[in-house]
């Protein structure tokens, strides 16, 4: 378990980043199969862990601003070999079985994100985790992967000005139940899809799976609450390229010290420190 303290400050590179996902939310997610193959696929950028960006189509009760964090969010089933991938390179060496059946992970992961009207590139390398609506909170929650999660991601939740105290008052199943309401009735409804990935002739693996169907809320199906997953990338090295200037490209690398559980590799006579990050300028 992870003991390594909260950042106090928020990242030096997240405003920037946070208004150019806003222009352009799509990335790529880079992951490794156990056999140390790579493997790369395009996904949507979701907001940041905690943060849940507004929908005016979602009437959900929300949990209070009280919490603020450097974590980008994606979503995904539970299904797809991605989930696998980050359960089976975590360092609890996961089955397939545990990949489907609940939160967990923590397998290591490079996003990049090309924001085409900035002409900026971003990268950002850690752990992602992922969380399920069935057995984050309850009595279900007392699992390893489960407190793993909630003690890895929660590092990065910083508590926010005078909500401090309030701490109780936020729920984790409440933000996955939110996520998924966020999503279109139709995009809701690929989670009760058949199996990604599986031969068609095969067919599906229930009456229930098909494609083209909608949802609802999630508490209320069955099926897409069983595939649903949050994803939380933990980051521990941002890259910034910028390239607006073709007679200027400038390139920066933050990395996370170890005192905050990162990796701590920049030479500090070549870098500065910014917070708990430790920023180095290189060439682009």
């Amino acid at each position: 378990m992870n003991t390594h303290p909260t950042p106090s400050l928020k990242a030096p590179w997240k405003d920037d980043f946070h208004s150019h996902l806003e222009k352009q939310p799509e990335f790529y997610l880079a992951t490794v199969t156990p056999e140390g193959l790579p493997r790369v696929r395009a996904c949507i950028h979701r907001g940041f862990w905690a943060e849940l960006p507004p929908n005016e189509h979602n009437k959900l009760e929300k949990n209070p601003p009280i919490f603020e964090t450097d974590c980008p969010v994606f979503t995904t089933d539970s299904r797809m070999s991605k989930t696998y991938e980050l359960f089976a390179t975590g360092k609890g060496h996961g089955t397939v079985e545990q990949s489907q059946s609940g939160s967990g992970g923590g397998g290591p992961v490079e996003a990049v994100y090309w924001i085409k009207d900035t002409m900026t590139q971003w990268r950002v390398r850690g752990k992602c985790w992922l969380v399920a609506a069935n057995d984050v909170e309850g009595e279900s929650s007392h699992n390893s992967g489960t407190m793993t999660v909630k003690a890895e991601v929660g590092r990065f939740m910083r508590p926010v000005g005078e909500h401090e105290e309030k701490n109780n008052d936020w729920s984790w199943r409440r933000e996955v139940d939110n996520h998924f309401e966020n999503l279109s009735p139709t995009m809701r409804g690929t989670f009760k899809n058949p199996p990604p990935g599986k031969p068609l002739a095969q067919g599906a693996d229930s009456d229930d799976e098909a494609l083209g169907q909608k949802a609802g809320h999630l508490e209320e199906e069955e099926l897409a609450r069983k595939n649903f997953r949050v994803c939380i990338i933990a980051p521990e090295e941002v890259e910034r390229v910028d390239l607006s200037d073709p007679n200027k490209s400038q390139r920066w690398l933050w990395t996370l010290s170890q005192e905050a559980g990162g990796p701590g590799k920049n030479d500090p006579s070549h870098s500065k420190t910014e917070g708990e990050w430790n920023m180095v300028e290189t060439w682009p």
